[in-house]
């Protein structure tokens, strides 16, 4: 919302302005550029060493506009959050930062180009105790490549009610490739001039752990549709040739708020195996809907976590993923061209995805010829039912205008759809 309305500020104003929804964003507490995890001897996570965080998503404003406080080359798209995560020079804001001295690495100029980095571009680190290293943390792992997936704005032009072809992705606007020597070079850079020679030497410069001969791989999940059950599965093999290697695992998922705070845990096994050398095992659980559906909380997003230790080597590994729990589409119907004072008959259609009865339905619609929110009581839907509710609306002001309908009842919610229209006098 705020987002929005700073949008609208700005446009008024004649500065250009667009929304960024960065995915998968770091919120980094301490300007180590990094996200620190940490974990004890056996592998398990502790919780409070460090308040760095993933949120799933997170969203700022870019405007457009000269920078003529930096050398030449800096103006430009420029981002400014109307919801700051932390305080700058005491006081909560971010921003403008130059969005080409994030992608060059440059986190020196002024305003808060360390902290947008880090959104972006910010590396994982896994830190092991180990009070045989000095500062008692080992660095046990490294993630270059999660932070900052991509980053959608609005497509100039488009617009589409059922997909997200309107969708732009300017991700390379933000930082080059990863994994290319280009994003490597902005990302030590930033290092460089924006981080402390300790934090520096722990992270960057510290000589690689020995080579570790039992590999990981945690399956990722892109998406489900909810009611469908799904599998945390973690291919994992002894890459040894004449030793054996004993593995102890944990596996787990829960349901977590778009910050990446935990909201209720669903499932969480561990166990113990051996791998003969160089064998693979595949380690699998399934979640149920009946294991997650009470316990999903807004947006719908869960995280699974794998953490694993390896017996005579000590090597610790640890994974995780976050995917969202995806919804069915309310499909709304009307004529595409609308005449003021002329009533029209809008369709909705639903299908219940889930194999449960929907109890205390109710649509919500807003549109031409509302003057607030509408809100409709319907009947229970049964399982997998397929519903179709009708409106008839009269539009009041010409111009070119959003129906949006919200469908939600006890056991579903937010369930959305719009449909775009034109209303002539």
């Amino acid at each position: 919302m705020k987002t929005n309305v700073f949008i609208s500020v700005c446009r008024t104003l004649g500065i250009p302005c667009r929304t960024v929804t960065n995915f998968v964003s770091a919120h980094d507490t301490d300007r180590s550029l990094t996200v620190d995890k940490y974990f004890d001897e056996k592998g398990e996570k502790i919780e409070g060493v460090s308040n760095d965080s993933i949120w799933n998503f997170h969203v700022w404003n870019d405007v457009w506009m000269s920078r003529p406080d930096l050398p030449p080359g800096y103006g430009g798209w420029q981002s400014i959050d109307s919801t700051p995560q932390e305080t700058s020079g005491n006081v909560f804001q971010m921003g403008p930062a130059s969005v080409e001295a994030v992608r060059r690495g440059q986190v020196g100029f002024d305003f808060d180009c360390p902290f947008v980095f880090a959104e972006v571009n910010a590396d994982i680190i896994k830190w092991t105790r180990d009070e045989t290293v000095e500062g008692g943390w080992r660095k046990a792992a490294s993630d270059k490549y999660k932070i900052g997936q991509f980053m959608l704005t609005k497509k100039i032009g488009v617009d589409d009610d059922i997909g997200d072809t309107d969708a732009e992705n300017i991700v390379s606007e933000y930082k080059d490739q990863e994994g290319t020597v280009e994003e490597r070079m902005a990302v030590l850079n930033a290092a460089r001039y924006g981080v402390a020679p300790s934090i520096r030497y722990a992270v960057y410069d510290m000589p690689p752990p020995e080579a570790e001969d039992v590999t990981f791989d945690l399956m990722e999940i892109d998406q489900i549709m909810i009611g469908q059950p799904f599998s945390v599965t973690v291919k994992v093999k002894n890459k040894n040739q004449s030793e054996m290697r004993t593995v102890g695992a944990v596996l787990s998922a829960s349901t977590v708020y778009y910050t990446g705070v935990l909201a209720r845990k669903v499932t969480r096994q561990r166990g113990n195996f051996t791998l003969k050398p160089n064998q693979s095992e595949v380690l699998s659980i399934t979640v149920t809907p009946d294991d997650y559906l009470d316990k999903l909380v807004d947006y719908a997003m869960m995280k699974i976590y794998a953490i694993a230790t390896v017996q005579e080597t000590q090597q610790t590994w640890a994974e995780e993923d976050d995917f969202t729990v995806q919804k069915p589409k309310l499909r709304l119907e009307s004529p595409d061209v609308l005449r003021v004072g002329q009533e029209f008959q809008l369709v909705i259609r639903l299908t219940n995805p889930l194999n449960r009865h929907l109890t205390d339905c109710l649509f919500t619609i807003e549109g031409p010829g509302l003057s607030g929110p509408y809100r409709v009581k319907f009947r229970d839907v049964g399982p997998l039912e397929s519903v179709v509710h009708l409106e008839r609306l009269v539009p009041q002001r010409p111009g070119n205008r959003v129906i949006v309908a919200n469908f939600s009842s006890r056991q579903l919610i937010e369930v959305l759809g719009s449909k775009h229209v034109n209303v002539v006098a």
